[in-house]
C-alpha cells in the first residue's frame, strides 16, 4: 500500500489540477479558457507565433552590450544591485530557478526604467558532490561535465528571456576564481582565524564524505562514525557581530528569527569539572560544564556533549585504532570517561548526546534528568542513568548541601556566588553556534592552500604561488572515488619555508565558502591582481535586493555575512552587511517518489501505481509520494524549455509569478497554465485587432455607447493610473508579483471593454495600450516588445523598443475620483474656474475640451482663435493667447 504524506494527499492532487483555472473565472481574469494551446494562435491583425516572436527578440537583445563597472564609477549614476542566489550546474534548469530569475528579472528592468544603473549578473556554484558522482557514473570528467551543464543551462535562461549582466559571468570551479577562493582563506589563517584539529564525524561510505543526516541522502546507507582532522573557521569569534547586525537588515522576519536561533545567545552558569585521577583524554585535565538551572546543580547524574565536542575526539583518538571507531560508536553512547561534580565531589560520567547540539552547539551541558524536560529524562532512561530529586512539593531544595531548605532563586543567587567564591564557576554569555567545518574529503572543490611540514607544522602557500590547481581528474576505477590523496605526485612538494620535502593539503574547501563572497567578485570578475577593486565594492554594495530560496536562511546566509563582516575588520571593504534586502521565496514543488525503507528517490518510470498501491518495479519496496522541492537528485523537476514549447516562455514566467504570493510554495502542474495561455492571447487580438483597424470619425455618444468618449478617457486614465501604481508598488516595495500581474490583467479587461468606435477615435485608448505594454514588459518582455512595435507602426513612432522606456507615472489625485477646480485666463486676465475631473490632470487635450465645453469656455472662446495656451505645471491653471 502506498503511504502519502497526509490522508488527503490524492485528493489534494487532483484538486491542484483544476485550482488555477477556477481561480482565474471566478475573478474574471481569465475568460474563455480554451482546453489548449499551440504555437500560432490567430489574431485579429496576424497571427502570434511565439516561438518566432520570442526568437526574434532574444536575438535582438543578444546584441545588446552592458555598461562595465568602471563606467558605472564614473558617471555615479545611482545604482541597484538585484542579485538572484546563483545555481549549481546541474545541466538542466527546474521550474523553481525559474521562479527566482523571472522575479530578478521583473525588478532589474523596472529598476532600469526608472533610471538606475543596475547590476544583475550570473554566475555558477559549480563545485561539489554531483559533479563527482557524475564523474563516477559516467566514467567522465567533472570539470568537463560541469562546463557542460553551464552552457546548457545559460541557454535555458536565454530562451526563456531571462536577462542578466553575461559579461560579468563567473564560475566558482574556474582556476581565476578559486584563486581569490584561497587568497581569502590565507587572510583567515594570517588572522588566527582558520585552524585544523580532529574531529569525530558522520561518514558516508559510499559517497565518502560527510553526512549527518544519519543515512546517505543519495544513495540510502547508513553512516559510519570517523575521527578526521579537520579545517574550521572560527565564525564563533562574530557571533556577537553576526546578532547585532541583523536588527538593521530589511529581511523578513523570520528569517532573522533563524538566525537568531542558529546563532543563539544564551546566559549559561559555567562550571569548572575536572576529570577523575585514574582516567585522561589527551591533554584533557578539566571539562567546563555549563546549565542555565544552577540551583539543580545537585541533581546532576551526568554530563553530556556533542558528537563534535573536542573531548570525544581526544578519547577516541587515545582509546581505539581508526579501523574501531566505527564499531564504538553511534549517534549517542557513554565516553567511558567521568568527571568530579565541584559542588559535592561526586563523580558522574560523560555521555554524547545527540540533543546537545541543537540547543547548545558544541558546549559540554550538565544533566539533571529529574527536573529537565522529556529529551533528558528518556536519555537517562536509555543509559539507566540515576535520576535524583532536590526540590521538595513545597518549592524548597533537598538534597542540596548547605543550600538544603532554599526556595529556587534563593538557592540559584547562593549557588552561583559559592562557586565564584571558590573560584570553580561563574555565568558567561554564550553562543551555541559552532565554528565552519570546511574541509571535505572531495576532488571536485577548491583546494586548501595549506603545505604541510614536518619541520614547520601548517604553512601557508605563498600568494605568487596561487591558485593551488586541482591536478587533472584520472579516475581508471569507477568502482571508487577519486581523491587529491590519489595523486602523489600532487601531493607531493617543498615546504616555503625551509625547502624540505612536504605534503599539500589534500582536502578541499565546503562550496559554501565558494558562495560565502561571490557577490563581491562579480564587480570585478576579470580581475588578475586582486579579488575586487576597493571603489567598485563602494559604489555597488550593498546588494540591493538578494532573492533565493528558503531554504538558505540559515547557513549561506550565515556564512556570506561571516566573510563580509570579516572583510570589513580588517580593512578590505567599507561595508559590514552584505545584503540589504532579502526576498526569500518559496520552493516550486513536485510530485515525488522514494522509497520508504531506504530513502531512496526513484525516477517515475521506475515504480508502479496500481489503484492505492506504490511500488518499485524492480524490487517490489513501497513507495511514498509526496510533494518535494524540484531537484534533479530526486527526479521530480520540469524542464522549463519542454513547458515553454508548448505555452510561451511568457506564459511560464507569468505563470509562476502570478501562481501565489512569492514566499508561498508552489505545487507544480503544468495543466494550471492554460488560463494564462488565453489572457495573452486575449491580449494579442486586442492589441493587434486595434492596430490594423482605421480611425473613425469621433463619437461623442450614440445609442450603443453608454458614456461619451472625453468619458471613456477620464475612467480609462483613472485605470492605467490605478494599474501603474499597484505594478510601481510591487516591483518598489512589496514585490507581490501576484498582484501586479492581477493589475495588468484588470487594465486589459477595461480596454477590452471599451467600444471599438470609442477605442479608434480616443486619446487616451492608444496611451493606455502602451502603459499596459510598459507595466507588463517585466513580467512577459516578449509579447510586450512584439505589441510596442506593433502600436508604433500604427502610429509612426519608430523603432523604440518598449524595454527602453522610462516607467510611467501616476496622479494620487487623480485616482481619488475627486473633482478638482480650474483656473481660466484669457489675454492675462482671470475669467473664473470650473470644475474638472481629478484624472484629466496631466492631459492637455482633455483639458482643453472640458474648457471649451463649460459655459465660461462657450462663451469667451466659441468665436475666438486661440493662437496659444499654457498649462500650469501642477494642472490646476489654463492660460489662453487669443486673436485679438
Amino acid at each position: 500500500m502506498a503511504i502519502f504524506t497526509t490522508a488527503s494527499n490524492n485528493n489534494k492532487i487532483l484538486d491542484l489540477l483544476t485550482n488555477t483555472s477556477r481561480y482565474f473565472n471566478n475573478n474574471g481574469l481569465f475568460r474563455g479558457v480554451r482546453p489548449h494551446c499551440t504555437a500560432a494562435v490567430k489574431g485579429r491583425g496576424k497571427e502570434y507565433d511565439f516561438t518566432q516572436i520570442e526568437a526574434k527578440w532574444q536575438r535582438l537583445w543578444a546584441n545588446q552590450e552592458s555598461t562595465n563597472l568602471q563606467e558605472y564609477q564614473i558617471n555615479k549614476k545611482k545604482k541597484f544591485y538585484v542579485l538572484s542566489m546563483f545555481p549549481y550546474p546541474s545541466g538542466k534548469l527546474h521550474m523553481g530557478h525559474v521562479r527566482v530569475y523571472a522575479m530578478s528579472h521583473c525588478v532589474a528592468q523596472f529598476r532600469k526604467m526608472r533610471g538606475f544603473q543596475v547590476i544583475h549578473p550570473m554566475g555558477w556554484d559549480a563545485f561539489g558532490l554531483p559533479a563527482e558522482n557524475a564523474a563516477l557514473e559516467r566514467n567522465c570528467n567533472p570539470n568537463k561535465w560541469t562546463y557542460s551543464n553551464i552552457r546548457q543551462m545559460k541557454a535555458q535562461m536565454i530562451n526563456l528571456g531571462l536577462q542578466f549582466d553575461w559579461e560579468k559571468e563567473i564560475s566558482t570551479c574556474s582556476p581565476d576564481y578559486y584563486k581569490w577562493t584561497q587568497w581569502l582563506f590565507l587572510r583567515m589563517f594570517d588572522a588566527g582565524l582558520a585552524y585544523q584539529r580532529q574531529a569525530l564525524v558522520n561518514w558516508d561510505p559510499v559517497d565518502q564524505t560527510i553526512d549527518d543526516s544519519g543515512r546517505s541522502w543519495r544513495s540510502g546507507t547508513l553512516v559510519e562514525m570517523k575521527l578526521l582532522k579537520q579545517w574550521y573557521l572560527k565564525l564563533s569569534c562574530y557571533a556577537d557581530s553576526l546578532l547585532a547586525g541583523l536588527n538593521d537588515l530589511q529581511w523578513p522576519e523570520n528569517v532573522k528569527q533563524l538566525q537568531r536561533r542558529w546563532l543563539g545567545k544564551k546566559k549559561l552558569m559555567e562550571f569548572e569539572f575536572y576529570l577523575k585521577d585514574d582516567q585522561h583524554a589527551g591533554e584533557y585535565n578539566q571539562l567546563n560544564v555549563y546549565t542555565d538551572a544552577p540551583h539543580f546543580a545537585y541533581g546532576a547524574t551526568y554530563v553530556a556533549v556533542a558528537l563534535d565536542h573536542p573531548l570525544v575526539s581526544a578519547v577516541m583518538r587515545d582509546r581505539y585504532a581508526s579501523s574501531q571507531i566505527s564499531s564504538k560508536c553511534q549517534s549517542e553512547f557513554p565516553l567511558g570517561i567521568s568527571v568530579i561534580n565541584p559542588l559535592n565531589g561526586r563523580s558522574i560520567p560523560v555521555y554524547v548526546a545527540s540533543y546537545v547540539l541543537s540547543d547548545f552547539g558544541s558546549l559540554a551541558i550538565l544533566g539533571i534528568p529529574g527536573h529537565s524536560g522529556k529529551r533528558e529524562k528518556a536519555f537517562a532512561e536509555k543509559f539507566n542513568i540515576p535520576v535524583l530529586s532536590v526540590l521538595d512539593s513545597n518549592g524548597r531544595l533537598i538534597n542540596s548541601c548547605q543550600f538544603t531548605g532554599m526556595n529556587i532563586d534563593e538557592a540559584a543567587k547562593a549557588i552561583v556566588n559559592h562557586a565564584k567564591r571558590m573560584k570553580f564557576g561563574s555565568y558567561r554569555v554564550l553562543y551555541k553556534i559552532s565554528d565552519w567545518l570546511i574541509s571535505r574529503q572531495r576532488y571536485w572543490g577548491t583546494p586548501i592552500p595549506i603545505i604541510h611540514c614536518d619541520s614547520c607544522g601548517a604553512v601557508p602557500v605563498p600568494k605568487k604561488d596561487l591558485p593551488v590547481k586541482l591536478p587533472e581528474y584520472s579516475n581508471i576505477s569507477r568502482s571508487k572515488r577519486f581523491n587529491l590523496q590519489d595523486v602523489p605526485q600532487w601531493v607531493t612538494t617543498s615546504c616555503p619555508r625551509c625547502g624540505r620535502s612536504a605534503r599539500k593539503e589534500t582536502d578541499t574547501m565546503d562550496t559554501f565558502v565558494d558562495s560565502a563572497w561571490y557577490f563581491l567578485r562579480y564587480l570585478n570578475p576579470n580581475n588578475e591582481s586582486r579579488p575586487f577593486e576597493k571603489a567598485s565594492v563602494e559604489y555597488a554594495m550593498p546588494v540591493d535586493l538578494y532573492i533565493g530560496g528558503i531554504e538558505h536562511a540559515i547557513l549561506h546566509l550565515l556564512y556570506a555575512r561571516f566573510v563580509n563582516h570579516f572583510l570589513k575588520d580588517f580593512g578590505y571593504i567599507s561595508n559590514k552587511e552584505p545584503f540589504e534586502r532579502l526576498l526569500a521565496q518559496g520552493m516550486v514543488h513536485g510530485l515525488t517518489y522514494k522509497v520508504i525503507s531506504s530513502g531512496k528517490y526513484l525516477e517515475r518510470n521506475k515504480i508502479d501505481i496500481n489503484a492505492n498501491q506504490a511500488v518499485e518495479k524492480s524490487t517490489g519496496k513501497e513507495i511514498t509520494i509526496s510533494w518535494e522541492k524540484m531537484s534533479k537528485s530526486k527526479y521530480n523537476g520540469v524542464n522549463p524549455q519542454d513547458v515553454a514549447k508548448t505555452y510561451g516562455a511568457d506564459a511560464v514566467r507569468l505563470f509562476l509569478l502570478f501562481k501565489a504570493p512569492p514566499d508561498n510554495i508552489i505545487h507544480w502542474d503544468v495543466d494550471a497554465i492554460i488560463g494564462m495561455t488565453s489572457w495573452l492571447n486575449r491580449l494579442w487580438n486586442m492589441v493587434t485587432g486595434f492596430a490594423s483597424t482605421e480611425s473613425k470619425p469621433a463619437v461623442m455618444k450614440t445609442e450603443t455607447t453608454e458614456m461619451s468618449s472625453d468619458e471613456y478617457d477620464a475612467e480609462l486614465l483613472r485605470a492605467t493610473y490605478q494599474a501603474t501604481k499597484q505594478v510601481t508598488n510591487t516591483l518598489e516595495k512589496t514585490f507581490t508579483f501576484n498582484v501586479a500581474i492581477a493589475a495588468c490583467m484588470k487594465l486589459s479587461n477595461i480596454l477590452q471593454d471599451v467600444p471599438s468606435e470609442i477605442a479608434q477615435q480616443s486619446a487616451q485608448y492608444p496611451e493606455s495600450l502602451r502603459t499596459l505594454c510598459i507595466l507588463l514588459s517585466p513580467f512577459a518582455p516578449h509579447i510586450t516588445s512584439e505589441l510596442w512595435h506593433v502600436l508604433c507602426l500604427k502610429f509612426g513612432l519608430g523603432n523604440s523598443h518598449v524595454l527602453d522606456q522610462s516607467w510611467p507615472t501616476y496622479n494620487d489625485l487623480a485616482l481619488s475620483g475627486e473633482k478638482t477646480s480650474l483656473q481660466i485666463i484669457i489675454n492675462g486676465r482671470r475669467k473664473g474656474t470650473i470644475a474638472i475631473p481629478a484624472t484629466v490632470i496631466g492631459n492637455e487635450e482633455a483639458l482643453l475640451r472640458f474648457v471649451r465645453e463649460s459655459e465660461i469656455g462657450d462663451g469667451l472662446l466659441r468665436d475666438k482663435v486661440i493662437q496659444k495656451f499654457y498649462v500650469a505645471k501642477h494642472g490646476k491653471l489654463i492660460s489662453f493667447v487669443t486673436e485679438p
